[in-house]
């Protein structure tokens, strides 16, 4: 992880509070240590064949090929419209056997490689659903959407195993992150990329939902400089709220730019020094980052 792992202690027992924590693997395996993707293989799930090799629990057979019907035309998406290629599998696993690969706690979705693979909860059994079930009630996304509550709650979950993707194809597009918010931003706007010209009713529940817990969920810290010094320090929901907030924006740029704002982030030179300067820089990237922070009260004096 670029200018990030090298903050995350992997001691620190609020690693639990993580989205992206796995994250850390994708750079930091052991070469002697056996990779995600053959850990998924020992727990002997069963699989669906195709671009996209995707295991699966018993029993979840159907959200696994949903899942992997969202990304199947990803790979050759990226590639089209950015140049580049990554390939990677899909796990859509139950608690039981979760705790089995990892200690990131059952509920959060994660990427790890290489080689990659994108590992989802099975189902809403989870610390993070709990929380987005508890922000939805008295909202009425289940009328307008003809769908459960838990069905979208384990779709929104879902959706963030695309921000995890969005890491790898951020990274590997060559953009230089100056810090973890701009990093964390770019992850979610590539997903959201991809969903829009793919999926534009699933990017819309995202939306949704983000816009919700945005509202719904009260968080201990706001500033951006807070996001970067404790970053998943921050708890489950602090991080989440961090997370719908940064999702407001990239609709925002998305409308006014699409495509032509990673290009623009790529070819960038950071000169600033601070969470102020960067943001500035990013207002002259896209304009509307200022309003964006006063909003959310994002910004403090550095």
């Amino acid at each position: 992880m670029r200018n990030v792992s090298n903050k995350l202690k992997a001691g620190n027992p609020n690693l639990r509070f993580g989205l992206i924590l796995l994250f850390i693997l994708t750079f930091s395996c052991r070469a002697n240590a056996p990779s995600m993707l053959e850990k998924v293989e020992r727990l002997n799930l069963k699989t669906i064949d195709g671009n996209i090799k995707t295991y699966y629990a018993p029993g979840y057979k159907e959200s696994a090929e949903s899942t992997s019907n969202l990304l199947h035309k990803s790979m050759q998406f990226y590639e089209e419209h950015f140049d580049v290629w990554q390939s990677f599998a899909l796990a859509v696993i139950d608690s039981g056997r979760w705790i089995k690969i990892t200690q990131i706690p059952y509920g959060l979705p994660f990427v790890s490689g290489p080689p990659n693979i994108v590992c989802l909860p099975a189902n809403s059994n989870n610390t993070l659903s709990e929380i987005i079930l508890t922000a939805m009630e008295g909202h009425e996304l289940h009328t307008q959407n003809e769908m459960t509550h838990e069905e979208i709650v384990n779709l929104f979950i879902s959706l963030i195993g695309f921000h995890e993707l969005g890491h790898i194809y951020a990274d590997a597009y060559g953009i230089n992150f100056p810090n973890k918010w701009i990093f964390e931003f770019a992850a979610t706007y590539f997903a959201y990329f991809y969903l829009e010209q793919n999926f534009p009713g699933h990017s819309k529940i995202w939306m949704d939902v983000s816009e919700i817990l945005a509202e719904e969920l009260a968080p201990s810290h706001t500033s951006l400089n807070d996001f970067e010094e404790m970053y998943v320090r921050v708890g489950i929901k602090n991080y989440a709220w961090y997370q719908a907030v940064f999702m407001a924006r990239v609709k925002e740029v998305y409308q006014q730019q699409g495509k032509e704002f990673l290009e623009k982030l790529k070819k960038h030179q950071w000169t600033s020094g601070s969470s102020s300067g960067y943001l500035n820089e990013m207002e002259n990237i896209s304009s509307g980052f200022t309003d964006w922070a006063q909003k959310y009260r994002l910004q403090e004096n550095d």
